[in-house]
């Protein structure tokens, strides 16, 4: 068995291992307090200041790699500006505009890499399927309830951790022209974002930044080496 089945091989056991996961692992909720960040500070009469322009590193990396990638730059502006509104007025409704993005990305980014490693077909059905699957699993969560009743984001979970996982696994299998070892620190860098991000409080305290600000320069780095994987 060649380097390419066996990457072909575990890719769709992957994909269907995380299609399974979204349906068996039970609801994955969270309540209204999900809203409420740490760092509640006004500047310039912008709201959550600190969470809401933390969110332009995503936009410098966009415009940074526009020309070579512009699709998925354009994507990772999106981002920025997704979460930017989010965080500017949080509610269901914005949070949606927050992640239907980052799912979008990640499934782009995963088509990508299955076109560069697999070939043009399966990745142009990623690429066109992927991006519908990550704003479903968004607006399935905010039919079946959002933080206010009980929303399911089991697929929305299950999405995520597809496209930030098999990216850089696959580009492990086997040999193609996007670069692997970026891929891994974007990796990297998204551990270190939800590491950040689960101390909020802890480093807004520690250091006048919010770890959910913290999380966003992380996050917008991880986009940053996505891009220049790619280039």
């Amino acid at each position: 068995m060649t380097r390419r089945t066996t990457a072909a091989w575990f890719t769709g056991a992957a994909i269907l291992a995380a299609a399974v996961c979204a349906i068996v692992l039970g609801p994955i909720e969270r309540g209204p307090s999900f809203h409420r960040y740490a760092d509640q500070r006004t500047w310039l009469g912008i709201p959550h200041a600190g969470d809401v322009l933390s969110n332009l590193a995503f936009v410098v990396a966009a415009v940074r790699y526009l020309r070579a990638v512009p699709g998925l730059a354009l994507a990772v502006a999106w981002i920025g500006v997704g979460s930017g509104i989010y965080h500017w007025a949080p509610s269901d409704q914005t949070l949606a505009l927050d992640w239907a993005p980052i799912a979008v990305t990640l499934m782009l980014v995963l088509g990508a890499v299955i076109h560069d490693r697999l070939g043009a077909r399966p990745g142009a059905v990623v690429q066109g399927s992927g991006p519908i699957a990550a704003v479903l699993s968004v607006g399935y969560w905010l039919f079946t309830g959002g933080t206010t009743d009980g929303g399911n984001m089991a697929p929305y979970v299950a999405l995520q951790l597809l496209g930030v996982a098999l990216p850089p696994l696959l580009a492990l299998l086997a040999p193609g022209r996007i670069a692997t070892h970026w891929l891994l620190a974007a990796v990297a860098c998204f551990v270190a974002a939800r590491i950040l991000g689960a101390y909020d409080a802890d480093l807004l305290d520690a250091i006048a930044i919010s770890g959910h600000s913290l999380k966003h320069l992380a996050a917008a780095a991880a986009a940053a080496c996505v891009l220049r994987a790619q280039n």
